[in-house]
């Protein structure tokens, strides 16, 4: 477990960036923190600070395998799970993981498993301008989503241009390696879609119930963020009717290239069948074949043999078989 720990007062004006024995600094009634905990085991960190009020059961549950993301309100902090991106630099895969908010006007508390991209910009944003713009840790929670929003904008839109890439690829070159991608992107496309679903209901929650006691992002900041994991959803949507669209040209494709090989084997076939039956028939070498004591005869037979490939070839040509 590693812990984060940034120290406001209470004008939002950062005072020191650094570890645990910043907790020794900490006065509720004066200052603003921002602790931010990686990794697990973190109930240590909670017994060890009863007035912070929080459940280390809450982060373990958050970690179950599809677990949506979610808001609650407890009588201390309201509690706000997101699902976040673990590399933007690798688009491709799309993976997610789940970022834990505790917060109240205080106080906020991140937790997550691995290293968070937005909570690493945000607090390097801060960390350089020293000042919040808030006297709320709402504000910093804001920021953290925005955050969210951002990478997965940007994700979305170089995604979008690997799928323009693909679409190019498709007709030049199809592989296994292609399809594998492809369907790799509907079934990722697909969980994204429902995790912003899910952060557009609880964003709407936001916005209709103004009466939470602990989150304070105001109107404007509500209504950015709903529009912007609309906007996400709809995109998703957008990707996944055109990944799909792109499987069944790639399927489409094969299945020609695939019925051009058969037909051109087809082809062959049928012009060396015939080949084969004089073969056969002057290969038995039965006595009373005369055909076998004519002095042209092996000639007559390349030039018979010559005359059906070249007629083969030529019913081919009419039919546009090649």
């Amino acid at each position: 477990m590693a812990i984060q720990i940034l120290l406001f007062n209470a004008q939002g004006r950062l005072l020191s960036l650094g570890d645990e024995a910043l907790m020794a600094e900490y006065d509720p009634q004066q200052h603003l923190i921002w602790v931010d905990i990686t990794g697990q085991h973190s109930q240590q960190f909670f017994k060890k600070y009863p007035y912070f009020g929080i459940d280390h059961l809450d982060f373990e549950e958050a970690q179950r395998e599809r677990h949506p993301p979610q808001f609650e309100e407890y009588d201390t902090h309201s509690y706000l799970l997101t699902h976040e991106l673990m590399d933007r630099e690798e688009y491709l895969l799309l993976e997610r993981s789940q970022l834990l908010l505790h917060v109240n006007d205080h106080f906020l508390v991140t937790q997550h498993l691995k290293p968070s991209l937005s909570v690493s910009k945000v607090a390097q944003r801060i960390s350089e301008k020293i000042q919040l713009e808030s006297t709320d840790m709402s504000q910093v929670c804001f920021e953290l989503m925005r955050q969210i929003v951002i990478d997965y904008l940007a994700v979305m839109l170089a995604l979008e241009e690997r799928l323009s890439e693909i679409e190019d690829e498709i007709f030049e070159v199809s592989t296994d390696d292609l399809l594998a991608e492809l369907i790799a992107y509907s079934s990722k496309l697909q969980k994204a879609k429902r995790s912003f679903s899910y952060h557009e209901e609880i964003l709407q929650q936001l916005l209709r119930d103004d009466s939470h006691q602990h989150i304070k992002m105001d109107y404007e900041q509500l209504s950015y963020l709903y529009n912007q994991f609309e906007r996400l959803s709809s995109r998703a949507s957008l990707y996944q009717g055109l990944v799909d669209s792109l499987i069944n040209g790639y399927i489409s494709v094969s299945a020609h290239k695939t019925n051009r090989v058969m037909m051109t084997l087809t082809m062959v076939t049928a012009i060396f069948l015939p080949l084969t039956l004089v073969a056969g028939i002057y290969g038995m070498n039965f006595d009373n074949m005369p055909e076998l004591k004519w002095h042209f005869g092996y000639f007559a037979v390349l030039i018979l043999m010559a005359v059906i490939v070249v007629s083969g070839l030529w019913i081919a040509k009419i039919k546009r078989w090649y």
